[in-house]
C-alpha cells in the first residue's frame, strides 16, 4: 500500500499515548534531518508532554510498555492455536522483550534534557497565554542564528532517543501487519464499521489512496465499540469543512491489542 496514506485512530486511552509519542517522534526526527529550528523545537515540546506527562496527558513509557506486554500476550495465544508456526511467534516474543529491554538506557537522558535545557523552555514560554518577557519576539529574532550549530545543540537528545524511536517503530510496524486489510466502499462519503462482538480492539487503520489525500478528503471518525461511524470529509484551501459525497473506496483494519 505504498500509493496510500494510512490514518491511526485510538479506540483507547493507551492507545492514544502511543500515537502521540509516535507522531512527535516522526516529527522531531524530520525537523532534525531537515534542519527545521522551530519545527524541531515545537516537536520537542510534544515529546516532553508525552514523556513527562505535561498538558494533561499521561507518561507515554508505561503505556507502551503495557502495549508490548499486550502483543506478547496475543502472540503466545496465537502460538499455542497453530502449532505449526509456534517456535516462529515465540521468536516474536522473544524480540518483544528484547526491544522493551533497550528502552530503559537513554529515557532518563532524555527527559532531562527536555527538562532543562533553555532553548527547550525557552519555546515553552512562548506557548503561554500571557508571554509576558516577550519569550515569542525574542525567538524569532534568534532562531536562525542559533540553528547555525543544529548538530551540536540536538545531538544528544536524539542519541538519547535512538532506542526508544526504535521501539515506537518496531511496535507501529506490527501493529500495522498485525491484521489483514478489508477493503470498503463508502457510498456517498460514509460507512459504518460494526467491530466483531465479543472482541476488544485498540487501534483503527483506515487506508486512503495518496491521490485523494491530496485533494483535502480526509476521513473522520465517531460511535462507540459497538458501532463506528466513518465520514468523509474534504479540507480545501480558505473553506470551511465540507462534507465528501462521492462514493471512495477505502481499506480498514482493527487491531485486537491496546483495548
Amino acid at each position: 500500500m505504498t500509493d496510500r496514506v494510512h490514518f491511526s485512530f485510538a479506540l483507547s486511552p493507551r492507545m492514544r499515548s502511543f500515537i502521540e509519542l509516535r507522531d512527535a517522534l516522526n516529527c522531531l526526527d524530520k525537523a532534525y534531518t531537515e534542519k527545521l529550528g522551530s519545527n524541531w523545537l515545537h516537536a520537542a515540546c510534544d515529546l516532553r508532554a508525552s514523556l513527562l506527562g505535561d498538558h494533561g496527558r499521561k507518561n507515554a513509557i508505561p503505556e507502551v510498555i503495557c502495549l508490548f506486554k499486550d502483543m506478547k500476550n496475543y502472540l503466545k495465544k496465537l502460538a499455542d492455536d497453530v502449532p505449526k508456526y509456534r517456535d516462529h511467534i515465540l521468536q516474536s516474543c522473544d524480540h518483544i522483550d528484547f526491544i522493551v529491554g533497550q528502552l530503559k538506557p537513554g529515557l532518563p537522558e532524555a527527559c532531562q534534557y527536555l527538562t532543562q535545557d533553555a532553548l527547550v523552555n525557552a519555546y515553552l514560554n512562548t506557548q503561554k497565554k500571557h508571554d509576558w518577557l516577550g519569550h515569542k519576539l525574542c525567538m524569532q529574532q534568534s532562531i536562525n542564528a542559533i540553528w547555525i550549530h543544529a548538530d551540536m545543540r540536538t545531538q544528544p537528545l536524539h542519541k538519547a532517543l535512538a532506542p526508544l524511536s526504535h521501539a515506537i517503530n518496531s511496535l507501529n510496524e506490527m501493529l500495522n501487519d498485525f491484521v489483514g486489510w478489508e477493503s470498503c466502499m463508502a457510498e456517498g462519503g460514509t460507512g459504518q464499521i460494526t467491530p466483531e462482538r465479543g472482541k476488544s480492539f485498540g487501534l483503527l487503520v483506515i487506508a486512503l489512496p495518496a491521490s485523494a489525500v491530496s485533494e483535502g478528503v480526509i476521513p473522520d471518525i465517531s460511535g462507540n465499540k459497538l458501532a463506528i461511524r466513518l465520514r468523509f470529509q474534504r479540507w480545501e484551501p480558505g473553506k470551511s469543512t465540507s462534507d465528501f459525497s462521492e462514493n471512495i473506496p477505502y481499506s480498514m483494519m482493527l487491531v485486537p491489542i491496546g483495548n
